[in-house]
């Protein structure tokens, strides 16, 4: 992780720790997530119109409905902002989002195991691995809230999704050498956690008044 990154994820524990998760952040928060998972769910949408016998079929087909649940379930547990700028800073970065990953590739026509498709994964796999909040809480922070409940069961599904992808980055035929598949994941984790940094900075500078 660069130096800048890591500086980034400090400032944010510190600020998480002084100022707790209001519902500026809570919001922030939850429309990223809502903007990684709508996005991906776009994208895995199309498996349901994939050959059964295609062999991660189940675990694609599984991973689109568990983003739709958790996305869902995340809302539910948010207290939501008042502020309109909360919201405008979380739109241009959810664009942001969609062109820096250039996600829209991925949208048309059928998984196959080609370089597009591992390019998918790769990016689908930093999703899972670099977004996440619960390491940059105060530990003594209770997780019994609606929202942090939501966010530790994302958390918690995204650690054994991880594993599969793993597996799936390291078995699929595609005729990559190993180095270039390494160049794949470490670009799309790059990307995404270039992002996530953009976040957590635009969290941490907002002003405190609300308690969050």
């Amino acid at each position: 992780m660069a130096e800048q990154g890591k500086a980034i994820r400090r400032q944010a524990k510190h600020y998480f720790m002084e100022h707790g998760l209001g519902a500026d952040t809570q919001t922030r928060v939850t429309l990223f997530l809502q903007g990684v998972k709508g996005l991906n769910a776009a994208i895995l949408a199309r498996v349901e119109f994939q050959p059964f016998e295609w062999l991660p079929y189940k675990f694609l087909h599984n991973q689109y409905f568990k983003e739709v649940e958790l996305s869902t379930l995340l809302g539910k547990g948010t207290q939501w902002s008042s502020n309109p700028l909360v919201y405008l800073a979380a739109t241009n970065l959810n664009l942001a989002l969609w062109r820096d990953t250039g996600a829209a590739k991925h949208l048309s026509g059928f998984f196959r195991a080609d370089h597009n498709f591992y390019e998918y994964l790769a990016l689908s796999h930093a999703f899972m691995a670099e977004i996440r909040f619960l390491p940059l809480l105060p530990p003594t922070m209770p997780l019994d809230t609606p929202f942090l409940s939501a966010l530790k069961e994302i958390e918690e599904e995204n650690g054994r999704q991880i594993q599969t992808q793993i597996r799936l980055l390291k078995d699929l035929d595609i005729g990559l050498s190993p180095e270039a598949r390494e160049d794949i994941v470490e670009g799309r984790r790059a990307i995404v956690a270039a992002l996530f940094e953009t976040l957590l900075a635009e969290v941490s500078r907002a002003p405190s008044a609300e308690g969050g």
